[in-house]
């Protein structure tokens, strides 16, 4: 499944810049790109993305005010701030329109990807009919920042150590590969490598190496 994305920003260069960064990212797919509110909500009504990242400070219709009027509409869009702006204000008040983070201008690409492997957790989480305490607070932002939410099974001491196996590669690996590093089953080490797929750390590919089923490997972004 790809997670469809509007970028919501007046000054085409960012918006180009957004819109590079995002679509590296495996499972998120830029839809549409709006430079003002009204824009903005007509793309929503349109291309029904599941995430917004949105510039506060737009002209006409500003991010506040797009934001309030969307949830008016109550449209279930995740919402991530991108702003230059860091008054207090403006920063309680778009929390309390539910946005999912705030980025100030500049960032990097980690702290983008941080942003939307929340979007990820917590998007998941809420597709459960029910939620434990661990899931609530991925959703709440109760849990302390920088804290992982991880799938039922996974450690966060294997997930480093698979990590750290894939920055130092000189080349893509195979879970079979990792599997033989860290003295765990492949099909285990599998499972932390399609999350780090999930959540934009890494990347996979399949390719042919003559006759056979093709050898997924994986890589870091």
């Amino acid at each position: 499944m790809a997670w469809r994305v509007l970028i919501l920003e007046d000054d085409p260069m960012v918006a180009k810049l957004h819109t590079r960064l995002i679509d590296r990212v495996p499972g998120f797919n830029v839809v549409a790109v709006a430079r003002h509110g009204e824009a903005g909500l007509a793309a929503v009504a349109r291309t029904r993305p599941h995430l917004i990242m949105l510039d506060i400070g737009l002209p006409g219709m500003d991010g506040v005010t797009f934001l309030r009027e969307l949830r008016a509409r109550k449209a279930r869009t995740e919402v991530i701030a991108v702003t230059a702006v860091r008054t207090a204000a403006v920063v309680r008040e778009t929390l309390h329109f539910g946005v999912l983070d705030y980025l100030v201008k500049p960032f990097t690409n980690e702290r983008l990807r941080q942003s939307l492997n929340l979007f990820i957790q917590r998007t998941v989480a809420l597709n459960a009919a029910e939620l434990e305490q661990d899931s609530i607070d991925v959703i709440s932002r109760a849990q302390r920042r920088g804290r992982r939410w991880l799938p039922k099974g996974l450690a966060e001491p294997t997930l480093a150590e698979v990590r750290g196996i894939l920055a130092k590669a000189q080349a893509p690996v195979s879970s079979e590969g990792v599997a033989q590093q860290i003295g765990m089953s492949r099909v285990t080490v599998r499972r932390y490598l399609e999350y780090l797929v999930a959540t934009g750390e890494a990347m996979s590919d399949s390719p042919c190496e003559g006759r056979g089923r093709p050898r997924k490997v994986y890589s870091p972004i």
